[in-house]
């Protein structure tokens, strides 16, 4: 795993000449629709997460053109994972199209349709267009031993950001933080009368195992050993913890122990917190003076450690009510017509060609710097079956350090002996 570099990952820093002119979606939308459905209901399990807004929205066009209701529950990041491997472990399957992430599709896999054929099978259905995906991003995000499992819906990296007019105020030079240290240093400079200097997510939460394994792979961490074994108690874990617990905690806002994604935005983008790190898919509502009180007063830059994969991809449950009307749905959804208009609205996009669009582009000028990272390499989060329960194991282990009822060396310890335990009683490992 390699580090894009961090030159040609700041934000604004693509040759304009990188990008591609601007032209007309293709002419597939709502009305193009079959009403070979109508009357069907589609459950879709969706998340609170502000870049989704878009897509509850637009989908009422797809309603009123194929007279498919869309029945959409949005969970909370924290509880999208449990609420949706319960309902389609259990086989109660409520559920008929859901979101996901990337490090859930090795247990999503099992329930989930293979889409390969839905623009071929599926009457309606528009052409997936899968050659506009990097194909990296496209085999992470939804490809498993051969089958098409989903479709992605929000490409992502993550960024640290950081407040230009705090640093101005400040007289701290407007360059990104070359290293971990002195994202701390400045955050100090910045901390007091009501202001902060990072908003650290440290609660049992998605968020808190991010900025772990940010800081775990810039302090030299592997996640396995060469026997497979998870390697997640020794120096660079401790470290990782120590400098949550011990550095970025005290410069945080008070509450950040309940901390996931949605309190990290809300603290930046009202000027509380100085540094973040913040997916490309919240940076659109940073960027607008009606969301947020910094709208072009802050940088977005690839994290010291390097760029970490994120991203977000549709599913249809394998055992849905209505197999076609599911398929249509999520092929109209991620068409490269309506992914256009989602990313217009906000929704950062996984398409090529929308990455380099020019329009967009001027729009979101961190485009062009997702689009590199994706066509670059990148860094995942750790690669074992069922990776989101070993991931809230760190985050449980994070929050006791950042609340010191552990020491570091207590928690990655605990996390160490936690995640064998879990692998060998699964049978991952001997």
């Amino acid at each position: 795993m390699y580090g894009i570099d961090r030159r040609q990952f700041v934000v604004g820093g693509l040759a304009a000449g990188t990008l591609a002119a601007s032209a007309p979606a293709p002419a597939f939308a709502a009305e193009a629709l079959p009403k070979t459905y109508a009357g069907t209901t589609l459950n879709v399990l969706s998340r609170t997460s502000p870049p989704f807004d878009p897509t509850i929205k637009i989908g009422e066009e797809f309603t009123e053109a194929t007279g498919i209701k869309l029945q959409v529950t949005r969970s909370a990041p924290s509880d999208h994972y449990a609420k949706l491997m319960l309902d389609w472990s259990s086989g109660t399957n409520s559920y008929d199209v859901s979101l996901f992430v990337y490090q859930w599709k090795n247990d999503l896999a099992p329930y989930l349709a293979d889409l390969s054929s839905t623009a071929a099978s599926v009457r309606g259905a528009p052409a997936l267009d899968l050659d506009d995906y990097a194909p990296k991003v496209l085999d992470i995000y939804g490809r498993h031993d051969g089958k098409l499992v989903g479709l992605p819906i929000l490409g992502d990296v993550a960024f640290l950001l950081y407040n230009t007019a705090d640093y101005a105020k400040r007289g701290i030079a407007a360059k990104a933080p070359a290293s971990w240290e002195e994202v701390v240093e400045r955050g100090k400079a910045l901390t007091g009368d009501g202001s902060y200097g990072y908003a650290l997510p440290a609660g049992k939460t998605p968020q808190c195992y991010v900025m772990w394994s940010l800081l775990y792979h810039a302090f030299g961490g592997t996640y396995v050993d060469a026997a497979g074994v998870p390697d997640l108690g020794g120096p660079a874990s401790i470290k990782a913890l120590k400098f949550m617990a011990e550095q970025l905690q005290p410069i945080s806002p008070p509450g950040n122990l309940t901390w996931d994604y949605n309190e990290v935005l809300n603290s930046f983008s009202t000027g509380k917190s100085a540094h973040a790190i913040m997916w490309a898919g919240g940076l659109a509502a940073l960027s607008d003076p009606a969301k947020s009180q910094v709208a072009g007063k802050f940088a977005a830059v690839s994290p010291p450690s390097g760029a970490l994969l994120g991203g977000t991809s549709i599913g249809v449950n394998g055992k849905a009510k209505s197999p076609e009307a599911a398929r249509l749905y999520v092929a109209w959804l991620t068409s490269k017509a309506i992914a256009k208009r989602n990313a217009e609205a906000g929704l950062s996009p996984a398409r090529l060609s929308l990455l380099g669009d020019a329009d967009l582009v001027a729009k979101n000028p961190h485009y062009p710097a997702v689009r590199a990272a994706f066509s670059g390499e990148t860094f995942g989060y750790i690669p074992v079956k069922e990776a989101e329960q070993i991931l809230l194991m760190v985050a449980d282990e994070a929050n006791a350090a950042c609340a010191k009822t552990k020491t570091p060396e207590k928690a990655a310890a605990d996390l160490q002996a936690k995640a064998t335990q879990f692998m060998r009683r699964r049978g991952y490992i001997k």
